[in-house]
């Protein structure tokens, strides 16, 4: 295609590309697998729990780590214990693996039994960890939980009134990165610490404010009409305390609000019509869940692996739900369209149009750049468009426009490229598109400009 403008006439020549129809594997999305570890390091021993010998599934960025803190249930967190909880978190570091950090008290559902019968104790093994979960902020993704309840799930436990949930709430949010999410297991939760039935908004998002950093899990997701007491009875207009738990309906509503802006994610249960795989779909996308335990419930993943995804979309159709869930898992970005026209002055203008075809944002601002590459030359010229990819919303096309300046341009021939990089993993973000020219350092080669002066 011959396009006209001042002085200049370009040829854009656009390589193929097809949708790739199976998971892409990025950061802070998909499956995941819980590895449990004692904070007493002779406990392990005692167990049998070896960290060196622990297999890390290599096609999954995130990993639950759960730290037991049980026989600290008394005490202050002693020198070793502090020590192997920070060589934990280096061994799954050192396999570049993004971490969703839980510490509990119990494992065999004895929340009240198990955990601290003073809360001074708990606040005290906070700030106890204050240090490495700063320090390891850029890996910590989420630390989930409380520190309270049977398996760290904020149930079964004596600390769940307003007062307490707020308490722990805050000391965590002191005692935790910055950049760290604290994931609470129901919006009641939320709506506690926030003060607010009003879910984030674009303006309190990604700020200093006390309730951004605050994002959900759901350890009962699709159980039941109340994901096993997640959700309650009351609507959300009726609702006279921060602490009611809405119908589902409501809450639900809710997620689709609060996770544009922190995330969703959590294990699937109990093989019923609320998993069935239309339903599923719908409400994670709803939901806009991000990552989901691969290893539990197995009846319902494995129903998923056996039914179709329902789905009208030729791609899709004849997928089974499971591939459809485990590719839309968080965010997936798919280019629509590009557009490249002549400009004045001897300029190119770029327009790349793309699409969150995801479940959910990203949560991270990555760095975009189109750039062109000279063909038998080693000119670059790189640009980065005016964006922020938190605000990708799922189902929604973003436009990325950049003017590339004649004057910078010495050649005749450049091939026009697109990357997506996460400084803080160190990755490029793959795309759901698959080009029959071959990427280059991270970089997707789109097609070629032919500029004729």
């Amino acid at each position: 295609m011959f396009l006209k403008g001042r002085d200049k006439i370009i040829k854009w020549d656009s390589f193929s590309s097809t949708e790739i129809d199976k998971a892409i594997s990025n950061p802070y999305c998909g499956f995941y697998l819980i590895y449990r570890f004692y904070a007493n390091p002779h406990k392990n021993i005692e167990e049998n729990i070896i960290l060196e010998d622990t297999v890390i599934i290599s096609n999954h960025q995130i990993c639950l780590i759960e730290i037991n803190l049980i026989d600290y249930n008394d005490r202050s967190l002693s020198v070793d214990a502090l020590k192997n909880i920070e060589n934990i978190f280096q061994y799954f570091i050192i396999h570049k693996k993004q971490l969703i950090v839980r510490f509990v008290y119990d494992w065999e559902g004895k929340g009240v039994l198990s955990e601290p019968k003073d809360i001074g104790i708990i606040l005290n093994h906070m700030e106890q960890l204050s240090g490495i979960l700063k320090d390891l902020e850029r890996h910590i993704y989420i630390i989930q939980g409380l520190f309270i309840g049977s398996w760290g799930e904020m149930h079964n436990s004596r600390y769940l009134s307003e007062r307490h949930i707020i308490t722990l709430a805050k000391k965590l949010y002191d005692c935790s990165g910055k950049s760290t999410q604290i994931a609470l297991r129901c919006p009641s939760f939320w709506r506690m610490i926030a003060r607010s039935y009003q879910p984030l908004d674009e303006k309190a998002a990604y700020s200093e404010t006390f309730k951004a950093r605050f994002s959900l899990f759901n350890d009962g997701m699709l159980a039941s009409d109340t994901d096993y007491g997640t959700y309650g009875n009351i609507y959300s207009k009726e609702a006279k305390n921060y602490s009611d738990k809405w119908i589902r309906k409501d809450e639900i509503d809710f997620q689709n609000k609060l996770c544009r802006f922190v995330s969703n994610g959590g294990e699937v249960i109990n093989n019923c019509s609320y998993n069935d795989a239309e339903n599923a779909i719908e409400d994670l996308r709803k939901m806009k869940v991000s990552y989901l335990h691969c290893a539990y419930d197995m009846q319902v993943l494995n129903k998923w692996k056996q039914t179709k995804s329902g789905l009208k979309a030729p791609l899709w159709k004849n997928k089974s739900a499971y591939d459809y869930i485990w590719a839309h898992l968080g965010y997936r970005f798919l280019i629509k369209d590009i557009k490249v026209s002549a400009g004045h002055d001897r300029n190119i203008k770029v327009a790349i149009k793309i699409c969150n075809t995801g479940f959910a944002p990203c949560y991270h601002k990555f760095d975009v750049k189109i750039s062109l590459a000279g063909v038998g030359s080693n000119e670059i010229y790189e640009c980065k468009p005016d964006t922020d990819t938190r605000f990708w919303f799922p189902d929604e096309i973003v436009t990325l426009e950049s003017i590339i300046p004649g004057e910078k341009l010495k050649g005749d021939k450049y091939i026009l490229c697109f990357s997506i990089y996460d400084s803080r993993t160190g990755q490029y973000i793959k795309i759901a598109n698959k080009y029959k020219t071959e990427d280059h350092k991270g970089y997707y080669r789109l097609g070629y400009i032919k500029i004729k002066a």
